[in-house]
């Protein structure tokens, strides 16, 4: 079951497997320093999913749109960039779930979302260190490569999917 939230909500039961999940996930999302720096990530995300299977959260996702407090270089990037769109900041699977199509239906979800203000949706991808199976993922959901950045311990591709393209 995927639930949805918006504008900053979300429910507080799942925050610490949010946080836990996030950081198993780390280097392929960005590491956070504790449950209360995830709290406010959620609470300024304009779009936040929780993926549950028999009550059990097994993924998740948080996006922002424009114009919000968000601190990340690689939203910045965007903001500088497009007047509108709806920024991927992280979606990550427990691990024993991947590659079943969870992260494919969560994108859906996402692109519905979007289209509904016809918004670009954007995201960035470790190149270093490398991930690769994200890379080949986002292609194949339609997202394009628009930019790359360094950074001092990795660098980032950023990528775009323009709903009225797909």
């Amino acid at each position: 079951m995927l639930t949805i939230f918006t504008e900053g909500d979300y429910d507080e039961n799942y925050v610490s497997d949010i946080y836990s999940i996030n950081q198993d996930n780390v280097p392929e999302v960005g590491s956070l320093n504790s449950i209360d720096q995830q709290k406010k990530l959620l609470s300024v995300s304009s779009y936040h999913s929780i993926l549950l299977e028999d009550n059990e959260l097994i993924g998740f996702a948080i996006c922002f749109r424009e114009s919000r407090p968000y601190w990340s270089e690689n939203y910045k990037y965007f903001e500088n960039k497009l007047d509108q769109f709806l920024y991927v900041d992280r979606i990550a699977i427990r691990s024993e779930y991947r590659r079943q199509g969870h992260a494919k239906r969560m994108y859906e979800d996402i692109f519905n979302f979007a289209g509904q203000d016809g918004l670009t949706v954007t995201a960035e991808v470790n190149t270093k260190p490398a991930n690769q199976g994200s890379i080949r993922f986002h292609e194949y959901m339609g997202f394009k490569e628009v930019g790359v950045r360094s950074f001092d311990d990795h660098d980032v591709a950023y990528f775009e999917a323009n709903q009225t393209e797909k």
